[in-house]
């Protein structure tokens, strides 16, 4: 029996590390974007498989007796993917039970109804994403009992004799399945942290140039490949270089913090705004209207006009920002940014404080160098 429990356990830990691998991986990739919806239902797939597996794994607990982890999966499906994910797990390990494992007839009626009102019970008790252990060993306690029902239907009284080995296999699955879930759980959350630390600039919080680049170019890719529209805003400082050498770099890192600020409220929630070098900023928004892009870019600049640049000796400064703005169908995707950056030239040229927009392609104007403000 220890062999047995050893190799589920082996086989638990191996499919939810790996499974846990793949998911960080596609959360990154195009696909993601549209997968809420059958996202939920592939995962419970997936663990409907892991309870297959499971069912092959079985182990005995007496002369004519054997039992398995297959409901571990569907409580598993249900804290990872909610509703869709332990009806999925459930709806494949009964049909499995029903029609390819074993001999056709009451086993099979019991086997295939012990995956569905396992389900049926724990969504009671558990919810997705939930580890605490009160609702884990909730779970876990229907898994026991369901098993037990299961039992005294196919065996009769003498299930009873089965109960003492059958709880500590329970309970040290219980105990075995939240600590690797847990120990996921928290990788998973270190490692976004520490993701998200990576692609930051430490003075504003926005993104950073380099993280800036990799987003700019995904999206010229899908752009390219899919037609998916997107806008682009440059920014600017305005006579950025008066302040730090009127009241040094420190000065001019309080403003360039409290203009991340003003970014982070201005974009749309779905925007991606970071810090292009220096006191550049830049800001990628889609799906994206032109009307819309103006309003953002609009919205910046009044905010940065209106708002009084605190110093640290209370010097309160006023300030303001030009800015360029284009959009990607507007022309070849991969010229935008030298078209906004452009854009961004001639407001500076024309007086500054003010927005332009970026030429068509047939239309673009030739580089320039931007001047040192």
């Amino acid at each position: 029996m220890f062999k047995e429990l050893f190799i589920n356990f082996t086989i638990l830990a191996t499919l939810l590390f790996f499974g846990n691998v793949f998911f960080n991986r596609f959360r990154k990739s195009s696909l993601a974007v549209n997968s809420k919806r059958w996202l939920p239902w592939v995962t419970g797939i997936a663990l409907g498989v892991v309870g297959i597996v499971m069912m092959e794994f079985s182990f005995p607990i007496g002369d004519n007796s054997v039992i398995d982890l297959r409901q571990t999966a569907i409580i598993i499906g249900v804290y990872v993917a909610g509703i869709p994910g332990g009806l999925g797990a459930s709806l494949m390990i009964a049909a499995f039970r029903f029609f390819f494992f074993g001999h056709f007839g009451l086993s099979s009626y019991v086997g295939a109804a012990n995956a569905i009102v396992t389900f049926l019970l724990v969504i009671l008790v558990l919810k997705k994403g939930q580890l605490q252990p009160p609702q884990w060993a909730a779970a876990f306690a229907v898994q026991f009992s369901v098993l037990l029902v299961s039992l005294f239907i196919m065996i009769g009284p003498d299930f009873v004799n089965i109960v003492p080995v059958y709880s500590v296999i329970i309970a040290g699955t219980g105990v075995f399945t939240f600590l690797m879930l847990r120990h996921l759980k928290n990788s998973n959350e270190l490692f976004a942290f520490m993701e998200d630390a990576a692609h930051r600039d430490f003075l504003t919080g926005l993104h950073n140039p380099r993280a800036f680049y990799l987003a700019y170019d995904r999206h010229v890719k899908r752009a390219q490949q899919h037609g998916e529209e997107f806008g682009l805003i440059l920014l600017d400082i305005d006579h950025f270089k008066r302040v730090n050498d009127t009241y040094g770099h420190p000065a001019g890192d309080l403003v360039l913090r409290q203009l991340g600020n003003i970014l982070a409220a201005c974009a749309p929630v779905d925007g991606y705004a970071a810090r292009n070098g220096g006191e550049e900023f830049a800001i990628v928004i889609e799906p994206c209207e032109e009307q819309e892009v103006v309003s953002i870019a609009e919205r910046i600049r009044s905010s940065v006009e209106k708002h009084a640049f605190l110093l640290e000796d209370d010097t309160r400064l006023k300030l303001t920002v030009s800015l360029g703005y284009g959009l990607s169908h507007a022309g070849s995707p991969k010229t935008l940014f030298r078209r906004v950056d452009d854009a961004l030239y001639r407001a500076k040229e024309n007086g500054r404080n003010q927005i332009c927009q970026a030429e068509n392609e047939l239309y673009s104007v030739p580089d320039k160098r931007k001047p040192t403000i």
